[in-house]
C-alpha cells in the first residue's frame, strides 16, 4: 500500500493552526522532546510569528510528519540577515518512512511564494538524526538527508559554524529563493565563513 496516497497534506497557515490545534502528534514524533511538547511549541512559532511556515502530513487523523521554517534564534549569527531562515525541523514517525513523506513536506512548505525572497538554511546535527534508519551509520543517514533536502533546491555550502565542523557527518545546505539577489547570496556566503 502506498501510505504517501492516504495521507492529507496541510501547508496553508489557517489550516496548519487549525490541524495543530484539533489533532495530535504521532507518539514516535519524538526526537527533539515528547510529542505533546513538540506541537505545542510547533503551535506556538506559527501564531507568535507570521514570518514561521510549516506543512504536515496527517493520517487517519494524527499528525505523522511535519517540516517547519522559522526565523533563527536571537543569539545565531544568522539572525543579522533579514532575509534568512532555518529549517527547523524536518521529523517523520518512524512507520511512515521510505515513502518519501521527507520530501513531499519540504515541496508542499516551499509553495509559499513568500519563501522565495529568502535563504533557507539547515544545519544538520547528526545527535538529531535516528540512526537506527542506517543501522548506526552516521554517513549513510548524512547522504540520505542530503538527498532529501537537494530534491527541494538545497545545496551545500562551507561554514565555519562550530558545531558542524565538530563532526565530520554535519554540515550546512540551503535553499536560496529566485528573488535573492547575488549581493545578498554573497553576503550569506561571507557569514556562513565570517567566525
Amino acid at each position: 500500500m502506498k501510505i504517501a496516497a492516504h495521507l492529507n497534506w496541510i501547508y496553508s497557515r489557517p489550516q496548519v493552526i487549525h490541524t495543530l490545534t484539533h489533532l495530535s502528534f504521532h507518539q514516535n514524533l519524538n526526537r527533539f522532546r515528547e510529542p505533546d511538547k513538540q506541537q505545542k511549541a510547533m503551535l506556538k512559532a506559527m501564531i507568535s510569528d507570521e514570518t514561521t511556515y510549516m506543512a504536515l502530513a496527517v493520517h487517519t487523523n494524527k499528525i505523522v510528519g511535519y517540516a517547519i521554517v522559522l526565523p533563527p534564534e536571537k543569539d545565531e549569527r544568522w539572525r543579522k540577515l533579514s532575509y534568512l531562515r532555518m529549517l527547523g525541523v524536518i521529523e517523520v514517525a518512524p512507520d511512515y518512512r521510505g515513502h518519501k513523506i521527507g520530501q513531499t513536506l519540504l515541496h508542499n512548505l516551499f509553495k509559499h511564494e513568500e519563501l522565495e525572497n529568502i535563504i533557507v538554511v539547515s544545519l544538520e546535527y547528526c545527535w538529531h538524526w535516528d540512526l537506527s534508519m542506517t543501522n548506526g551509520d552516521p554517513f549513510l543517514y548524512m547522504h540520505m538527508l542530503k538527498h532529501v533536502l537537494q530534491s527541494s533546491g538545497f545545496e551545500e555550502y562551507e561554514t565555519n559554524e562550530p558545531d558542524i565542523a565538530c563532526y565530520d557527518v554535519n554540515f550546512l545546505m540551503a535553499k536560496v529563493g529566485s528573488r535573492i539577489t547575488k549581493e545578498q547570496l554573497n553576503t550569506f556566503k561571507n557569514l556562513a565563513k565570517l567566525y
